[in-house]
Parts: structure tokens; sequence; C-alpha cells
């Protein structure tokens, strides 16, 4: 009987395959829109770093790319995008860093527009007017208060707070007090006042509170307290009077756990579940604004905004008058909308199914012991197999991880280096691209072995693996090449940039301590050869330059950083 209702579920499927390749629309290879270049090339500037750890930069990054895809453009590598990554490391460090980079990166690439997202970008394209001359310039959602700026285009949404308000009182008419949460950030400070001007007009039933120089945990305590009577309004609060930082949405998913009242926003980054919503400012419109830009179009924050709930938490609260034209997350599918002919065609083949089962036990009713039998059997031999084949694809894959980690650091190891050279020159011949790498090596390690013992030299060892991984980019890579010598490969960097940052890790090697017993510490200091790829280089042939650079910095009294197109006769 199961194999019967297993071949009846492959033909079910083999139906509906074949009916869809009947009817689906033909595949047409997307194109650039009518007056736009084909080889148009836009850099855009996004703040907050990776789509992983911030959800207003996934928000953007979803809006830019349905915008492109519902225009069918081929965007190819015309787009260049670059992150601040201001959540991780702080707006000064991120700022100050991104200069040099890119003005090393795109001396010699041809732009057509520069994109800058946010207030960290937009306010370090406004501080460098020198990079990408003669380019046109767009700062969207740049965060300043009735401002234009004199080298491009400004793009501003202002958060409408008489809406953004006023949909509390609509959704939850037994409202009697809001408590409205901010910090002491330029931005909010400038939100929080028009807020007091959209509350303005609901004070005669609704009192209002605010707190902007609350600690998180205060913040938690308060929301904590409240009853079903009182609503919370959360503006993007980052930072406490304390210094303390925190993402925004993180803030609102511990405010949403703590509070037994409902949280409403005005941004739709913090609608997360657990956090009602409102009217906010979409990401993903303003993505769609930037996607526009890229393809040359006229473009403008007029449509940015709109109603955005979290389904399950207004279920929880029994909010209603909903707009109609809210959108509403996180909502269950409806599954006979979306598989009502499936469901339609698998109710018919279960139905024949069951029919032909009938006769055929009908027919063979003194076999059907002997092939229940049967089939109990063949069906535990599947899970036998099953299982240790899923036992064998863990034992690959943790051979796979050993064989290519370093057991001392933790680190990649010579071999997962060596292949990753590889494939990073194939893809930089490709695309174009620079790849700069670094071999380092670690000063005298053998007199530190012969003197304090090797425990020491193996803390040296993890100390020097623990910096090249904290003080790289994400997109870099380290690992431990033999002994006391690692490497560093950096996509999308030249020479001059990767020495750069050699120099950076220089200094911070110098800073080392390692305590070695009786009071004294040993000082760590650490020769580094830079090298970039070449057009033709093999993996091999990027090494030796790079280890021949090496052996000269060692030469010339070592702790020092030499590249390997220096001239042999000039020292650093």
């Amino acid at each position: 009987m199961r194999v019967h209702a297993r071949a009846g579920v492959v033909r079910a499927a083999a139906y509906v395959l074949a009916g869809w390749l009947a009817f689906a629309p033909p595949l047409h290879a997307a194109v650039a829109p009518e007056g736009v270049p084909t080889d148009r090339r836009v850099l855009v500037l996004y703040s907050l770093g990776a789509d992983s750890v911030s959800v207003w930069q996934r928000l953007v990054h979803k809006g830019v790319y349905e915008e492109l895809g519902r225009n069918n453009w081929a965007v190819g590598p015309g787009i260049f995008e670059e992150r601040f990554d201001a959540n991780r490391v702080g707006e000064g460090a991120a700022r100050a860093a991104m200069g040099p980079y890119l003005r090393s990166k795109y001396a010699d690439v041809r732009l057509h527009a520069v994109i800058a997202e946010n207030q960290v970008a937009t306010r370090f394209l406004d501080d460098h007017p020198d990079l990408f001359p003669g380019v046109p310039r767009y700062y969207v959602n740049h965060g300043r208060h009735d401002w234009q700026p004199d080298d491009g285009t400004g793009l501003e949404v202002q958060p409408d707070f008489t809406r953004a308000i006023g949909i509390i009182p609509q959704v939850a008419p037994w409202v009697r007090k809001v408590v409205v949460i901010g910090d002491q950030s330029p931005r909010v400070r400038q939100w929080l006042a028009d807020v007091r001007v959209a509350a303005a007009r609901h004070e005669r039933r609704i009192a209002f509170e605010y707190h902007d120089r609350d600690t998180f945990a205060q913040l938690e305590t308060l929301v904590a307290g409240l009853d079903r009577r009182t609503a919370v309004f959360l503006l993007p609060t980052g930072q406490d009077p304390t210094g303390a930082r925190t993402p925004p949405p993180a803030l609102a998913r511990r405010l949403a756990a703590a509070s037994n009242a409902p949280i409403f926003t005005s941004l739709q980054s913090l609608v997360l579940p657990g956090v009602v919503g409102g009217y906010v400012v979409s990401g993903e419109r303003i993505g769609r604004v930037i996607a526009r830009i890229m393809l040359g179009q006229p473009a403008d924050m007029a449509d940015v905004q709109g109603y955005h709930f979290d389904y399950p938490t207004v279920r929880r609260f029994g909010l209603g008058a909903i707009p109609p034209e809210a959108t509403l997350v996180n909502r269950p599918d409806n599954v006979w909308d979306l598989y009502r002919w499936q469901i339609i065609a698998g109710l018919t083949l279960i139905v024949v199914q069951g029919v032909l089962i009938t006769a055929l036990v009908v027919a063979l009713r003194d076999r059907r012991r002997t092939l229940a039998d049967l089939h109990d059997e063949r069906n535990n031999l599947e899970d036998r197999v099953l299982q240790r084949t899923l036992e064998l694809l863990m034992a690959n894959t943790k051979l796979e991880q050993l064989a290519t980690t370093d057991p001392l650091t933790g680190i990649a190891n010579r071999r997962k280096m060596t292949d990753t050279i590889a494939t990073e020159l194939e893809r930089a011949s490709r695309f174009q691209h620079p790849l700069a790498l670094l071999m380092v090596d670690i000063d005298h390690f053998k007199r530190i072995n012969d003197t304090f013992g090797h425990d020491v030299g193996d803390r040296a060892i993890v100390a020097m693996a623990n910096l090249l991984t904290s003080s790289l980019r994400t997109i870099d890579m380290a690992a431990r090449f033999g002994g006391e010598e690692f490497v560093v490969l950096m996509p999308e960097t030249d020479e001059a940039v990767a020495a750069i940052a050699a120099e950076r890790l220089r200094e911070a090697a110098s800073a080392i301590r390692l305590p070695a017993g009786a009071g004294s510490d040993v000082v760590l200091t650490v020769t580094i050869g830079v090298a970039a790829a070449r057009a033709d280089d093999s993996p091999s042939a990027l090494l030796v330059r790079a280890d021949k650079a090496l052996y000269r910095g060692k030469k010339s009294g070592r702790n020092r950083v030499v590249r390997a197109t220096q001239p042999c006769d000039i020292l650093p």
C-alpha cells in the first residue's frame, strides 16, 4: 500500500510540473531601460553595514533589487556597493577609514552617479567634495532638517508624525496615555520636537510622557510596568546617557519582550515581532528610490511612508480599524489560495489510488499480510540507509573542517589559504578587481621558544592569529602558513592600501605583551611582505613575491613592512 501511495505522489508532482511548463510565460533576457547607457556605473554608499547585521540595510537592499527586477534591467557589475558598517565600529571610525580606501579603489572607475544612503554615508560624502569630481551626487535619507547640498541632490523624508501618532487612537481607542521613547542624538531630538507638535491635538484625552534620557535598563523597567490603557511610541533609539549603544531593532525586541502595552513606531526596520508598527518610513521604498536613481529615472521621496503592522501583535492586543491599504507582515499564508490546484489534483489522485488499492486488497486478500511485512522491511532498510548516509555526511564535513583549520589557532591552514588564493585570483582576473596578499612573520620566534619555552611560543602564535582575525575586514582571510608565518588575503585591495593595513597590523603587534613568568613580558614584533596580484599570477607566484618582500624586510632589520614593488636598494 505504501508503494502505491508513493507512486501516486510522484505522478501528481509530474502532472503539476507539466502543467506549469505548458502555461508558464517565456523567459526573456533582461535589458537596460530606454535612454540609459548599458555601461552605466553607479556607486552606492550604505551607512549601516551588511544585511545580516542591519534590519534597515536589509530592507533598503530588498527595495533596490525589487525595483531593478521590476524594470527588467540587467544590473551586472555596473553597481558598486560600499558599506561604512557604522553599527559595528561607530560613525567616526567608519568615516575615517573610508576616504583613502574609496580614493584608491575607484581612481580608475568612471562613475555616472554616487548615491549615499542614511546620515553616516551622506555626511561623509558632503565632507569630501574632492572625491569623484564631476560625478552627480545624491544624498538619500540624509537626516538633516531643511538641508540641501551645494554639490548634489538632497532627497530627505520628514516623518509624518501627525499620522504616526494619529493611528494610535484610531486602532486602540481605549488608550489614555502614550509613552514616547527616544534618545539624545540630534536626529531623534528633532523628531521628538515634531512628535510634541503632532501630539498637541490629542492632549485633551491622551496624556503624553517623554523619555529620552533613560538607560536601556530603565526603559525595560518602564514598559514592564505599563498596562493596556497605555501605548508606547518608539523612535529609533540606539544610545543611552551612559554611552551604551545598541542597534535600534535590538532595543525594540527587548522592549517588546518586556512590555504589556502595544508599541508603535515610525520606522519600518522596527516593525518586528512584538512591535505593532504604525505609519512608518519604509526602508524598502527608500530602496526603490535608490534603484530609480541607478536607472537614471526621476526620483523623489514623496511616497516612502505607509502603514505597516505586525499581524500577530495586532491580534494579540485586539487592535481594530486597521487602514485597508496597510501592509500586514508575518501574516500566515492562506494554504488554499496558494495551492488550490495542487490540492485538488492531489485529492483526485488520492481518491483514484484509494479505489485501486481497495480493488487490490479484495483481489489479493490472502497475500496482504506477506506484502505488508515486505513493505515494512523495505521501509526499515531505507531508514537505516538514510541514517548511515547522514552519519557519513557529518563525518565528511568534520574531516573537511579538520583538514582546512589550523589546530593551534583555529584559523585557516596552508591548504585552505592556497585554495582560496586560487579562487580569488580567478575572480580578480575576471572582474578586473585588485587583490593583495600579506606575508606576516613573527620576528626572532626561535629566540622566544629557546628563551621562554614552547608554551610562550604557542601563546605568541595564538595572540598573532587573534590580532589578525580581529583587525581585518570581513572579506579578508587570515591563515597560519607554517610555524610563526601567517598569510593574509585581501580582496578588492591594491598594494598601496594593503601596505597601509599592514602597517596598522605591525603597530598593533608591537603593543602585544605576553607574560613569560618571573615578572617579565615578551614583546612581539612582526615583519610583513606585501604583494599585489598580477593578471597572469598563479598562487605560488603571488606567494613568492610576498615572501621575497618579507625576506628583504628581515634582512633590513625586521619590524617593518616591505612592498614587493619597492626597489631592492630602498629600505622602508
